[in-house]
């Protein structure tokens, strides 16, 4: 998928054959039906005893005394690295 969307991959990505025997028509229909397809939908009410347990612990920042934060200058400078532009137009 990145290297879809960095425009690196020369696969073309361009059609799948849905449950009911039709074909997806653009890139976009095809990425949302395989995510739909591979990723898991993930729902709290249907967790078993140890996906709770996971989910509850990554709630609680993780002890690391020597980590420090991020500004909010280094998020917004690396978000602004972003062309979303450019990605949902490959997406197309």
């Amino acid at each position: 998928m990145y290297k879809t969307a960095a425009g690196t991959n020369r696969t073309r990505l361009t059609t799948l054959e849905e449950g009911d025997g039709s074909h997806t028509t653009n890139k976009r229909i095809t990425v949302s039906h395989m995510l739909e397809h591979f990723v898991p939908d993930d729902r709290e009410d249907s967790d078993n005893e140890l996906q709770g347990k996971i989910r509850k612990e990554i709630q609680e920042p993780p002890d690391t005394a020597y980590d420090k934060a991020f500004t909010k200058e280094e998020i917004t400078a690396n978000l602004k690295k972003f062309n979303s532009e450019r990605l949902l137009e490959r997406m197309d």
